[in-house]
């Protein structure tokens, strides 16, 4: 069977889609499956048409109309899988409704304000059009597949909408953790962007609340973004910048090796995470999670790690806390949700759902 895998990203980007890209191709080669990966930011159009009309079946990791328009118009049949929110107004807050409810709920809070200014007004209708452009590709696609439960039950469609997680890469010659791995004083660490909506802030104000307690740790924030002065400003203002050290980006061999050194790994989010990878690269190195209850966050933390309710500061502070308390314990966790990510998100498995889905579309192409 030959498959097409579109995404939308260049090569060298950051991006969860190009990671889960990277761990697939391989895993479908190996049983046999011819691949081609293009992306249709840097590939022309020909070389679109070109590489849709040898394809079997097309993979598409993205909602891009115009491609999804060719692969029709050349009789191929289309697996999509999401990896991000389709409705703007789940962004902050999530509750499961009715498809036709779903869509008010957009239209509803996509319209601007009485005291908007005329732009922003007009911008109004941009939302709506690239509201427009997702939900014309969904319909064009054949199977529909999503990297979480939650980001496949939001969707609220009339057709179904499988889960498909992105795959992780366990090392299994890894050394078993032990408390003699970890940085001293103990170290809680964040990875990802630095914007108000990954929830920083909750992380600087429990430290501050450990500090208080009177506890010796350290947290490392790993990443670049727009709130990292104004984090820096809150660690000033609450007397606990000695605690916080600022590494901005780090390769991915770099950052793997300091989260395996942590005590855990904290994720503050206060934004509908659609999967959250970084817990599951926590558990592939044996360090235990601290995530917020949102969007699939607790999906990937697995039923072994520590999980605090949105916003809640003091339930993310009395998490840390029983880690500094039983740093054993939080090892014994890493550890189990080392096996689970190993169970649950290996590359074997989620190919053979995939191409189960293929098959299914395609029961003629060569197993």
């Amino acid at each position: 069977m030959k498959l097409l895998i579109q995404h939308t990203h260049r090569d060298g980007e950051i991006a969860g889609v190009l990671t889960y890209v990277r761990a697939i191709e391989p895993a479908l080669n190996l049983r046999s499956v011819e691949t081609q990966v293009i992306s249709t930011k840097t590939a022309s159009i020909w070389q679109w048409i070109n590489a849709i009309a040898n394809a079997d079946l097309i993979h598409m990791n993205s909602n891009h109309l115009g491609f999804a328009l060719l692969c029709k118009l050349l009789g191929k049949k289309i697996i999509i899988k999401y990896h991000y929110l389709f409705y703007s107004s789940i962004h902050s807050n999530y509750e499961k409704m009715p498809f036709l409810k779903r869509l008010q709920t957009e239209l509803i809070q996509t319209l601007p304000k009485a005291n908007y200014p005329l732009k922003w007004k007009l911008y109004t209708f941009i939302k709506w059009a690239r509201f427009g452009v997702r939900f014309l590709t969904a319909l064009l696609a054949d199977r529909h597949t999503a990297c979480s439960q939650f980001l496949a039950e939001s969707h609220s469609f009339p057709w179904t909408v499988s889960t498909l997680f992105n795959p992780i890469s366990v090392p299994l010659d890894q050394s078993t953790k032990t408390v003699n791995s970890l940085v001293h004083p103990y170290i809680f660490t964040y990875v990802g962007r630095v914007y108000g909506d990954k929830g920083i802030d909750l992380l600087v104000k429990a430290a501050k609340l450990l500090q208080d307690w009177g506890y010796q740790f350290q947290v490392w924030i790993i990443g670049d973004g727009s709130s990292s002065d104004e984090l820096k400003s809150l660690a000033d203002e609450l007397l606990v910048r000695d605690r916080i050290e600022f590494l901005g980006s780090r390769d991915r061999q770099e950052i793997l090796h300091l989260v395996r050194s942590s005590l855990a790994l904290v994720v503050p989010s206060r934004w509908q995470e659609p999967a959250g990878y970084v817990t599951l690269e926590a558990s592939s190195v044996q360090t235990c999670s601290i995530v917020a209850k949102v969007g699939g966050l607790p999906e990937m933390a697995s039923p072994y790690n520590l999980m605090f309710e949105r916003e809640d500061i003091e339930g993310l502070a009395r998490a840390m806390k029983a880690c500094l308390d039983n740093p054993t314990e939080a090892i014994e966790r890493g550890q189990k949700a080392n096996q689970y990510v190993i169970d649950h998100f290996s590359s074997d498995r989620i190919t053979a759902q995939l191409l189960e889905l293929c098959y299914d579309l395609n029961p003629f192409a060569t197993h």
